[in-house]
C-alpha cells in the first residue's frame, strides 16, 4: 500500500491488508468506511465520503487512471459490490447513497483499435446522481444519470437517464419515469415495518412515519424517524441490530452510536 502526506483516512475506517491503494496525488476516505480482502484502488485524485462499503475484488481506476484528467469524487454510503470497477481515464462524479452492485461496470474511457483508422474511442466525464441503483449493470464514457434511478440487472447504460426513472435494457431504455421515490400507502408501511420487525425478532411499532423500539430491561426507547431520517432516544446493541437492518432494507441514517447516544454526522 502506497502512503503520502496527501492522504485523509477518517475515523474508525477498516482497511484489508490484502488491499492494495495506489493513489499518486491526494486519496480521502470518510469515517467508517470498509476497504475489503483484495480491493485495488489506483489513480490520481479519488475523494470517497463516509461509511463507504468496498467489497471483494472491486476496483477503481483502470486504464488512463492516473492522466491529468482522472479524478474521483464520491459521495456517502457508496457500495461497490464484488468484482465491480469504477473507471477513472477522466472525471466521475457519483452522488450520495450510490449502489455499484456486483460485476457492473463504470467506464470514463473506451478504446483499443486505432481512431486513426476509424475505430471508435472515446473519453468523457461520467455523472451519477444521488440515490442510485446499478446491479450488474455496464455505464459508457460520457453519460449522465439524475437522481434516485434504478437500472435493470444486465443493462448497458449508453445514453443519459433523467431523475425518478426506471431504465433496463441493451442499450438501455426508459421503462417508466418520474416513480421514484414513492409513498408508500399506509398498509405498505405497516407491511414493511412488519418484515423488519420479523428480520430482527423484536417488537416494533409503527406511529406515522416513526418506528419506536421499547426496551422492556430499561424502559427507555428509541425512535427511528423514517421520514426525516432521525434517530431518537437511547443506543445500544438492539438498536443498532435494527438500524443496521433498516439499512438492508435501503433506509439509511446520518447517525452513529457513541456512549448510549445517537450523534448525527
Amino acid at each position: 500500500m502506497k502512503k503520502n502526506d496527501n492522504w485523509v483516512i477518517g475515523n474508525n475506517v477498516k482497511i484489508s491488508d490484502k488491499a492494495r491503494i495506489n493513489v499518486s496525488e491526494y486519496f480521502e476516505i470518510g469515517d467508517r468506511s470498509v476497504i475489503r480482502d483484495n480491493v485495488l484502488i489506483e489513480g490520481r485524485h479519488i475523494e470517497i465520503g463516509r461509511e463507504a462499503w468496498i467489497d471483494e475484488y472491486a476496483h477503481i481506476g483502470g486504464g488512463s487512471c492516473f492522466d491529468d484528467q482522472s479524478f474521483l469524487k464520491v459521495g456517502d454510503f457508496l457500495h461497490m459490490g464484488k468484482f465491480s470497477h469504477i473507471n477513472t481515464a477522466r472525471k466521475v462524479i457519483i452522488g450520495d447513497e450510490c449502489g455499484v452492485g456486483i460485476n457492473t461496470k463504470i467506464f470514463a474511457h473506451g478504446a483499443y483499435l486505432s481512431a486513426y483508422d476509424g475505430f471508435p474511442v472515446q473519453f468523457a466525464n461520467v455523472e451519477i446522481g444521488d440515490r442510485v441503483w446499478l446491479p450488474n449493470a455496464w455505464v459508457n464514457p460520457g453519460v449522465k444519470i439524475g437522481n434516485d434511478v434504478v437500472v435493470a440487472a444486465m443493462s448497458l447504460v449508453n445514453r443519459d437517464l433523467p431523475s425518478g426513472c426506471l431504465a433496463g435494457g441493451i442499450p438501455v431504455k426508459i421503462l417508466r419515469e418520474n416513480v421514484y421515490p414513492r409513498k408508500l400507502t399506509s398498509q405498505e408501511k405497516k407491511q414493511l415495518v412488519a418484515n423488519i420487525a420479523k428480520d430482527v425478532r423484536m417488537e416494533l411499532k409503527l406511529e406515522g412515519n416513526r418506528i419506536r423500539l421499547e426496551h422492556l430491561d430499561t424502559k427507555e426507547v428509541t425512535i427511528f424517524d423514517l421520514e426525516k431520517k432521525v434517530i431518537e432516544g437511547v443506543g445500544n446493541n438492539r438498536s443498532e441490530v435494527v438500524k443496521n437492518q433498516l439499512r438492508r432494507y435501503g433506509i439509511r441514517f446520518k447517525y452513529f452510536l457513541e456512549n448510549g447516544k445517537y450523534r448525527p454526522w
